[in-house]
């Protein structure tokens, strides 16, 4: 894969060595998400440690199956993208023995329960098209705000050429900053009393062009 360079970003793909680094700023970021807190619960370093775990694993399977990218500053990363190309974003039952023990150990029996509701209504939601699955996409919490964001999100558009892009928010603010790159709601299903947003970006040559990501508030 081509390294991407950008006015004091740089996108990489993330190698094995960090998986751990990307977990860690993914939970930081994504620690209070909507649902995030419906499905962990718990004080925010539980939750955070608990996320963490469950990522550790989902970002394994990323790279393997797809693009997992980084965003860096001056060697320091700062943002996490991942990107499954059409066909690969459902695990098949070889992928289960590797993902299952992640499932089970990233929360308490009851809070398993949860996340299996959670993740299970975004999979029966997944569209049966050709598509580029996004997410996770992260920003450091000290890093929003500064065009991280947007960098991560021309990177997926542009690699995602050949499909249309699909993703799952939990937040307001996201839906927003999403329909600055042409995707659209296409459901909005309520799990464990928490609103999401399913969203699509047609294939297409024309798109908007954002200007800016000062209305980024990360993480997916």
């Amino acid at each position: 894969m081509q390294r991407v360079s950008l006015p004091g970003i740089a996108i990489q793909p993330l190698s094995r060595t960090d998986l751990t680094r990307a977990a860690t700023l993914c939970a930081r970021a994504m620690r209070d998400n909507p649902l995030h807190l419906a499905v962990f619960g718990g004080p925010d370093t539980r939750r955070q440690q608990r996320l963490q775990r469950l990522l550790a694993g989902l970002l394994g399977y990323i790279l393997r199956k797809g693009d997992l990218l980084g965003a860096y500053r001056n060697g320091t990363l700062v943002g996490v993208l991942g990107l499954l190309p059409p066909g690969r974003c459902r695990p098949t039952w070889r992928d289960l023995p590797r993902l299952l023990p992640t499932l089970l150990t990233s929360n308490t029996p009851a809070g398993s329960l949860r996340t299996a509701i959670w993740l299970n209504t975004w999979r029966r939601h997944d569209p049966g098209t050709p598509h580029w699955h996004l997410g996770p996409l992260a920003v450091e919490p000290d890093w929003q705000g500064q065009y991280v964001g947007t960098r991560l999100m021309d990177y997926a558009c542009n690699r995602a050429a050949d499909a249309c892009l699909y993703l799952e928010t939990d937040t307001p603010a996201n839906v927003r900053f999403y329909q600055r790159f042409g995707f659209s709601v296409l459901a909005t299903p309520v799990i464990l009393t928490t609103p999401s947003w399913l969203m699509v970006r047609p294939l297409s040559d024309q798109h908007p062009q954002p200007h800016g990501d000062h209305h980024e508030v990360f993480s997916q």
